[in-house]
C-alpha cells in the first residue's frame, strides 16, 4: 500500500461517505499490516477547555485570535464589550464581541457559545449581521467576529427622534420580519428582539437597510435553572417569565412589542422589573392607535394585538402568518407589494436572487456527502460541513477543534507540513490516505487541500480542505 503520496488520476471514482474516522483509525483491517496504512490507535478529539489562566481586558493595540488588532471599543453589552478590530492579513475593519470572563469560563456557557456561532456564521441573508469568525484566545478568552455595521440601532433611533412613520416602520418591520422568518427556517430562535439588536443602515441609493444583532448569542443562558429568566424584561414573552424557553411564538411577541415601539415612541411597559414582569403577564399591551396624534388604521392595532397575545396559541401562527398582516396593512398605506421596500427602490428582485444563491450554497454545503471544512494554517477548524464532522466523529462540535488533536494526523502525518506549503505556495497539494471500514474493507481517499480564493469573503486568508472517497481497496 502506498503511504500519503502525490494524487494519481483515477477515473474509477467511488461517490460513497467517508467512514468515521474514530472507526477508521481503531478498526483493524484483517490480512493488512495496519502500519502498511498510516492506521494507529487515534488521538482522541478534545474539546477546547478553560486553560485556568487569568484572562485579561484587551486594550488597544492588542492582537486577539492571532490576527484581530484592537483598534477601538465601540460598546459594552450584556455578554461583554464589542471592539473595532482589523484583521492583519486583509487590512479589512469588523466588529469583534469579547465575552465577558465569568461567563467565557462557564461550561455550559462555552458549550452554548460554539453551538450558536456555529449556527449563525451558517446563516446568510441580507438583514443579518454575518458572522465571519469566531474562537477563543488564550489570553482573552471568547470572542465572535462580525461585519462591521455603519449606523445606528433603532433604540437610539427612537431615542433621538421620537417614534416614526408608519410607512417607515412598515418598511423596518418587513426587513426584521425576513430575517426572523429565515433563521425560524433553520431552526433557530432569537430570543432577544428588541430595538437595540435591530440595526439600521444606509445601502445603496441611500436605501433603508434593516439588520437583525445578536440572534441566538445575545443571551447568557437558555435555561431557567437557579431561578434565573434569560432575554430583556420589556421584550418578554409572558411563557418566558414562567420560566419556559425561547420559541417562535416567543420571538412573535418580542416582535409584536417593537412594532408598538416604533409606531409609539415608546414601550408598552415600563418601570422596575417586578412591575414590568408583572404587566407582560397580566396587562393587555395597549392599542398603539391610542397613544399617537393621527390617525392609525386599526390593522396596526389588530396585528400587535395578536402578536402580543398572553397565550402563544393565540398569536400569528409562525413569522409568515405576522408578515401576510402586516402586507394588508403596507397595502392600506399605499406602499404597493411587501418585497418592495419603502422608498420605491428596483433592487427587491437582485436582492432576492442573492438571497436565493447563498441560501442555496449553503444548503449544498451543508448537506454534502464529502468531508469539506476551512481551516487556517495551523489546522484549526473555522467552519466545516456535517460530513467532516462526523467523519472526525465528533458532529456537531466545530468551535475550537484542531486538527493537530484530531485522529486526522495518525492516517496523515503530513498534513500540517502540507497545510503550510499549500499557504506558502498559494498552490494545492493532492495526496491520498487509505482508512479502514472495518471487516477487511479499505477506502482509498483523495485528499485536496486548496489556498481560499483572494475573492473570498469570509474564508479569505484560510485553506479550503476536502477528502473525496475514490475506490475500495480489498487486501489480496
Amino acid at each position: 500500500m502506498r503511504e500519503p503520496g502525490d494524487l494519481e488520476d483515477d477515473d474509477g471514482g467511488h461517490e460513497t461517505l467517508l467512514p468515521s474516522i474514530t472507526l477508521s483509525v481503531l478498526a483493524r483491517v484483517d490480512g493488512v499490516n495496519p502500519g502498511e496504512l498510516g492506521l494507529a490507535t487515534p488521538v482522541p478529539i478534545t474539546s477546547t477547555e478553560p486553560t485556568g489562566e487569568r484572562l485579561r481586558g484587551a486594550r488597544l493595540g492588542d492582537v486577539i485570535g492571532g490576527r484581530y488588532i484592537v483598534e477601538a471599543q465601540l460598546g459594552r453589552g450584556g455578554m461583554g464589550r464589542v471592539l473595532r478590530v482589523r484583521h492583519q492579513v486583509l487590512g479589512k475593519a469588523f466588529a469583534l464581541k469579547l465575552i465577558k470572563t465569568p461567563i467565557a469560563t462557564d461550561p455550559r456557557i462555552r458549550d452554548m457559545f460554539y453551538r450558536e456561532a456555529r449556527l449563525a456564521s451558517a446563516c446568510t441573508h441580507d438583514n443579518i449581521c454575518s458572522i465571519v469568525d469566531f474562537g477563543e484566545d488564550p489570553a482573552f478568552g471568547l470572542f465572535m467576529v462580525m461585519e462591521l455595521l455603519d449606523g445606528q440601532t433603532m433604540h437610539g433611533k427612537l431615542r433621538a427622534g421620537g417614534r416614526l412613520a408608519p410607512k417607515v416602520a412598515c418598511d423596518v418591520m418587513w426587513q426584521v420580519g425576513e430575517a426572523l422568518r429565515y433563521i425560524h427556517g433553520r431552526a433557530v430562535i432569537h430570543g432577544d428582539i428588541k430595538s437595540e439588536n435591530i440595526f439600521l443602515v444606509r445601502g445603496a441609493a441611500q436605501r433603508r437597510v434593516i439588520k437583525l444583532l445578536d440572534f441566538g448569542l445575545s443571551r447568557p443562558d437558555r435555561g431557567s435553572a437557579g431561578g434565573e429568566i434569560d432575554g430583556t424584561p420589556e421584550y418578554l414573552a409572558p411563557e418566558r417569565i414562567r420560566g419556559g424557553p425561547a420559541t417562535v411564538a416567543s420571538d412573535l411577541y418580542a416582535l409584536g412589542v417593537v412594532m408598538f415601539e416604533l409606531l409609539t415612541g415608546t414601550l408598552p411597559f415600563t418601570g422596575t422589573l417586578e412591575e414590568v414582569f408583572a404587566q407582560q403577564l397580566r396587562a393587555a399591551i395597549p392599542p398603539p392607535s391610542s397613544l399617537v396624534d393621527e390617525v392609525l388604521d386599526e390593522r396596526a392595532d389588530e396585528i400587535v394585538a395578536k402578536a402580543t397575545a398572553k397565550d402563544p396559541r393565540d398569536r400569528h401562527a409562525d413569522v409568515a402568518g405576522f408578515m401576510y398582516e402586516l402586507r394588508t396593512f403596507m397595502n392600506m398605506l399605499g406602499m404597493e407589494t411587501a418585497r418592495r421596500r419603502a422608498g420605491g427602490d428596483l433592487g427587491g428582485r437582485e436582492r432576492r436572487e442573492h438571497d436565493h444563491r447563498s441560501k442555496a450554497a449553503a444548503e449544498i454545503f451543508a448537506s454534502a456527502p464529502i468531508p469539506m471544512a476551512a481551516v487556517d494554517v495551523n489546522g484549526k477548524v473555522r467552519i466545516a460541513n456535517q460530513a467532516f464532522l462526523e467523519f472526525l466523529g465528533c458532529a456537531g462540535a466545530v468551535g475550537g477543534i484542531e486538527l493537530r488533536d484530531s485522529g486526522l494526523l495518525e492516517i496523515y502525518p503530513s498534513l500540517l507540513r502540507d497545510l503550510a506549503s499549500t499557504m506558502a505556495r498559494r498552490s494545492s497539494v493532492k495526496r491520498v490516505i487509505y482508512l479502514s471500514e472495518g471487516g477487511g474493507a479499505t477506502v482509498e481517499v483523495a485528499v485536496l487541500i486548496t489556498p481560499a480564493p483572494a475573492t473570498a469573503e469570509v474564508t479569505a486568508g484560510e485553506l479550503h480542505l476536502a477528502l473525496h472517497p475514490l475506490r475500495h481497496v480489498h487486501p489480496g
